[in-house]
Order: structure tokens, then C-alpha cells, then sequence
């Protein structure tokens, strides 16, 4: 049997009200909703929403805090107030038949990492990334522990999805309106945002990497790439392989990151944990110091976020997870601008997944889609009803 879910803001389900979207699901077969709990900044367009067509939000909760948190907490959206749009909609959708999952983003906070740029991740020049909270720190380690534990306990989850739990996008850009005028490729983009904090630097040299020539290495890289003195399609791997010391600085990482999932795991009792791969491509999990082997003990599921624009480039994600690792793979679809634009893609990208054994579609995502889309989703998903 396949499931089907869609991913969804807080504002779409309550300006629309909560109940109308449960109904609107399941006439086009989605019988769960993932929604945004805790998210960064965002200026989205809403063509179907009653209430609105555009929301801004900087990184906030939508729900009201209450945990052991320590120095980070989560900071409630303006626009929420005193309410908890998650209680709100959790209480709505009890009775619906429509499962509440939570979409959880971890250390893509521009608000925390600015009001605490030492929490943040470091480039090599030394300069803080506020967008990135870095998870080798212990605050940064507490405040996502603490996430999933007060989630956890405020509403009936059947999953919990985790999003940028790790070294951010495994890129040093990832603040809006950023100006770059040189060409640093990805290998340069990469070692921007190769955290060379002092936790970093620590582990790192307690696994016997040598650090020092780590850190030389990337600066010296990011400047020549940055001045046309390297090609900006330098091959990432054989470039990490010829420079040994960032190679083993990049792969102590990820000991970090799965102690810290093995945190995350004992802190959720309730729900399923899923971890979102695929921003860059599934086969670039490292970049972002993910071990999906590694990892694959602390998590039940990843989903991969399978944005292709046909049944091909889409199932092509699932397939890459899945040799990567033996965890159950889930797929997640944008059947919408800019990759999708007609019905019968739509359909046959998910016969596609389904064809490879795919038990849950995600789709990207409820009040971004218009109307039209929601019916495409319907289309696609009635041979499995």
C-alpha cells in the first residue's frame, strides 16, 4: 500500500480552515499533512490561500517552546503571537483521518546564528555563517535535542522529519539577497562552508587530523579558486584526495553528526524519525557530514527529496539512496513550477516511485500549489486508492 502526504505551513491550513484542507486531501488521496513546526526565514506566494497571497516569516516556532533548551530556544513567530498554531491544528485534525507529521528544521536559523555568532558555523577565514548553526557545539547539540523532545511531547506525531540537522547544505552561501561575483565552483562553495570552529577544530585534531594544514589548505584554495588561479569545475573528489588533511578534516565530521543523531533518537519516543537527503544531490550527503550508514541506526526512514522534472531524473534519487544505504527510502515531489508543468509528468513520476517500491510520496507542497496542481496530485494518486 502507498501513503501519500504533503508538506504545508501553519497559515494555509488556518486561513483555509483546518477541516476544509482535511477534506480537500482527501478528495485528491493525501491522508497526511508534514507539517512546519520550527522553520528559517521564508517569503512565500499562496495562489489558492482565502486569506492572503504572500507571507513573511523570519526563523521561528509555531508552537510555544517549553523545554530544556539552554542558551538557544526557539523564538515564536510574530505573526502567531500568544496562539500555538500547532496545538490549534493538531486538535483540528484528530478527528479528520489525516495524520499530523512534523517538518523540523535544525540549524538553518539566521535569527540564532546572528544573536549568537559564536554558536555559528566558522569558514575557513575564520568569518561566522549566521545562517548556519554549527552542531558540533554543545548549545547547538541541546537546542536540537531539546526540539525533538518538546515536539515529541506536545502532539501526536506519526513522524517527525528532520532538515538541516548537520553542517547546513554542506555551502558556505545561504543567506537571501548574497552577492558573490567570482566564480568559486563546488569545491569552492564547499570549503566556504567547512566549519573550522573551535569544536570543529578540537574533534578534529582528537581524531589525529592535522587541522592547521586542514584550514591553510581550504583559505589558500577558496582564494585561488576566487582569483581564476584554479578552475572553478575542479573534480571535488579527486581535489579532496590529493589534499589528504581536509579530506580526513571533512570525514571527522561525521562521528560528530552521528553521535548527535544518536541524541536525537533517544530523545523522540512517539513518532518515526526521518531525515531529509537529496538538497545537492543524495550522493553529496557528505558535504553536510552525513554517514548515511552511519546514520542509518538512529533514523527509520530517509526521504529523499526527488525534484526532477521527469520520471527518470526523479526516480534516479531513490535510487541513489537506496544504494547507499539499507534504510527505507521515502520520495518527496514538487509536481509544480519550476520543474513540472503538465498532469502526466506528475503521474509518471510517481508510477515511478511506486515501480521501485516506494510505500510513501511526499509532495512539495500544499498552499504553494495552485489549485490546478492539487488536482494533478489527485490524478496521480488514484490507481493506489
Amino acid at each position: 500500500m502507498v501513503e501519500f502526504a504533503v508538506w504545508a505551513y501553519p497559515w494555509d491550513l488556518l486561513d483555509e480552515g483546518v477541516e476544509q484542507v482535511a477534506g480537500r486531501l482527501a478528495e485528491i488521496g493525501v491522508t497526511e499533512v508534514t507539517l512546519a513546526t520550527n522553520y528559517h526565514t521564508t517569503h512565500t506566494f499562496h495562489p489558492h490561500n482565502p486569506e492572503r497571497r504572500t507571507f513573511f516569516a523570519r526563523p521561528s516556532a509555531y508552537f510555544q517552546p517549553d523545554g530544556d533548551y539552554g542558551r538557544l530556544e526557539p523564538v515564536v513567530n510574530e505573526t502567531m503571537g500568544e496562539r500555538d498554531w500547532l496545538a490549534e491544528i493538531a486538535d483540528a485534525l484528530a478527528d479528520t483521518g489525516v495524520d499530523l507529521s512534523s517538518w523540523t528544521i535544525g540549524c538553518h536559523n539566521s535569527r540564532l546564528g546572528r544573536r549568537n555568532p559564536d554558536l555559528a558555523i566558522e569558514t575557513p577565514h575564520g568569518d561566522p555563517l549566521w545562517f548556519g548553526l554549527c552542531p558540533s557545539k554543545p548549545a547547538v547539540q541541546q537546542y536540537l535535542t531539546a526540539l525533538l523532545a518538546d515536539l515529541d511531547d506536545r502532539a501526536p506525531f506519526r513522524r517527525i522529519e528532520l532538515e538541516t540537522f548537520d553542517y547546513f547544505y554542506g555551502t558556505g552561501f545561504g543567506w537571501h539577497h548574497r552577492k558573490f561575483h567570482t566564480r568559486l565552483g563546488d569545491l569552492g562553495e564547499f570549503l566556504l562552508g567547512l566549519c573550522f570552529c573551535e569544536d570543529c577544530r578540537a574533534h578534529a585534531a582528537d581524531a589525529g587530523v592535522d587541522v592547521e594544514t586542514a584550514r591553510a589548505t581550504a583559505r589558500a584554495t577558496i582564494d585561488a579558486l576566487a582569483e581564476g588561479d584554479l578552475p572553478p569545475d575542479v573534480e571535488e573528489a579527486g581535489w579532496l584526495l590529493e589534499n589528504p588533511a581536509v579530506l580526513d578534516y571533512a570525514t571527522a565530521r561525521t562521528e560528530t553528526l552521528t553521535a548527535l543523531f544518536a541524541d536525537l533518537d533517544a530523545a523522540v519516543d512517539d513518532a518515526d524519525l526521518g531525515y531529509y537527503v537529496g538538497h545537492f544531490g543524495v550522493e553529496s550527503s557528505w558535504k553536510h557530514g552525513a554517514d548515511l550508514d552511519a546514520l542509518a541506526e538512529h533514523v527509520d526512514y530517509y526521504a529523499a527529496l526527488s525534484y526532477g522534472s521527469d520520471r527518470a531524473e526523479a526516480t534516479s534519487y531513490v535510487d541513489t539512496a537506496r544504494a547507499m544505504t539499507d534504510v527505507p527510502i521515502t520520495a518527496g515531489l514538487l509536481p509544480g513550477h519550476p520543474l513540472i508543468h503538465d498532469e502526466a509528468t506528475v503521474v509518471d513520476v510517481v508510477e515511478g516511485f511506486v515501480d521501485r517500491g516506494a510505500d510513501r510520496v511526499s509532495f512539495y507542497n500544499y498552499g504553494l500549489l495552485p489549485e490546478r496542481n492539487l488536482d494533478w496530485i489527485g490524478a496521480a494518486t488514484a490507481p493506489y486508492r
